[in-house]
This record gives C-alpha cells, sequence and structure tokens, in this order.
C-alpha cells in the first residue's frame, strides 16, 4: 500500500509570462532549463504590458507562439499556451495586467497546484524585478526560478534586424526556431521592406 505521501502528488507548474513578440531560442533556453523541475510549463503571452511594452497583435503572437511549440522537442514536461492574460485584462480593462495578478488568479482557480514563476534573467535584475507590482508579495507567496541566460537571443534583436534594408538570414536562423523564422518571412512580421522575403525565396 502507497502511503499518504507517495499517493498524493502536488501539481507543480511553471508561468513563463514574455510579450513572445516573437518567440526565440532564448525562450526557449529558459524551457530547457526549467522543464524539468515541471509537471507543464504555462506560456502566457502578455496582453496589457505593465512597462507598456508595444507588440505586434496577440492573435499573431500566439500563432507565432503555437509554431514555436511544434518546433520545441524532447522537454521533460507538457508545453501549454494560455490566454489567460486576455481573460484578466476583460475583468479589467482600464489597468495593466500584472504578473502578480496572473499568479493569484491562478492559485485561487488550482489551488491544489504549485505554482512557480519563471523569470528570465533580464527580469531578474534588480532594476527590473523591483519594477514589477508587489514584487515581495511574489517572492513571499510563490517560488520563483530564474534561468541563466546561455543563448544570446532576445525578441528585439530579431525586430532590429528585420528594420535593416538587408538582414542577415544566418542570424535568423541563429535566434529563431524553424517554424517561427519560416511565419515571420512568409508573413513579413516586424520587416521594414520586403527584400528579405525575396532572398530567402531564392
Amino acid at each position: 500500500m502507497p502511503t499518504n505521501q507517495q499517493a498524493y502528488h502536488m501539481k507543480r507548474t511553471g508561468v513563463f509570462g514574455s510579450a513572445f513578440n516573437p518567440p526565440t531560442r532564448g525562450h526557449l533556453d529558459v524551457l530547457r532549463q526549467a522543464a524539468p523541475r515541471f509537471d507543464k510549463i504555462l506560456l502566457l503571452p502578455s496582453v496589457a504590458h505593465a512597462f507598456n511594452k508595444e507588440t505586434i497583435p496577440l492573435q499573431k503572437r500566439l500563432e507565432l507562439l503555437e509554431a514555436f511549440c511544434r518546433d520545441v522537442e524532447e522537454l521533460p514536461c507538457k508545453l501549454e499556451i494560455s490566454t489567460l492574460e486576455e481573460e484578466i485584462l476583460a475583468s479589467q480593462p482600464d489597468s495593466p495586467v500584472y504578473t502578480w495578478s496572473v499568479l493569484n488568479t491562478l492559485s485561487n482557480q488550482e489551488p491544489a497546484t504549485e505554482f512557480t514563476f519563471i523569470r528570465g534573467p533580464d527580469n531578474a535584475a534588480q532594476e527590473t524585478w523591483q519594477r514589477f507590482y508587489r514584487y515581495q508579495d511574489i517572492e513571499r507567496r510563490w517560488s520563483i526560478f530564474t534561468a541563466d541566460e546561455s543563448v544570446s537571443a532576445r525578441s528585439s534583436y530579431v525586430r532590429e534586424l528585420l528594420c535593416q534594408p538587408e538582414p542577415e538570414l544566418n542570424l535568423l536562423q541563429k535566434w529563431l526556431t524553424p517554424s517561427v523564422m519560416a511565419m515571420i518571412l512568409e508573413q513579413r512580421l516586424y520587416q521594414a521592406n520586403a527584400s528579405i522575403k525575396r532572398k530567402h525565396e531564392r
């Protein structure tokens, strides 16, 4: 007979919020570091960003995230895209959606689940982390997993590259997974002109 401790396993869920504008191999690196600790990781694209980041429309970022997930292989936990931020925004349309609000809503919805906030090294920097709404309450109530930056690939690098007249495709391949790169090129997302599309098709 299993003991009560053996019979009961609290679900462990990581919460990885980001603009995913677009999702990159940097995001993939964070997931690879975090995945062994969890049964599931929720990917939550931001809707009303607390730091006022400009993004392409949510639906397009969701499509990019779905393409990203198709490229992710051999993670020891499940990945799930969540639109919870959109639901929270609908109930408070005049306010940003804060990390604290997301974690609090998840914990109220699933009290038997142990939620952990996953953050990259950029958000872990003290000057950035202390700008998070109720960051001390987050620290007290939930555990936090901070990934190291072992892969230098950020969304801002991709956007800046695509604004150049002659972007380097080898850098895009370095920073993006294949399906995400293909979607960006085919739909000309983030691009200042169409020259990269023609180069990609040669």
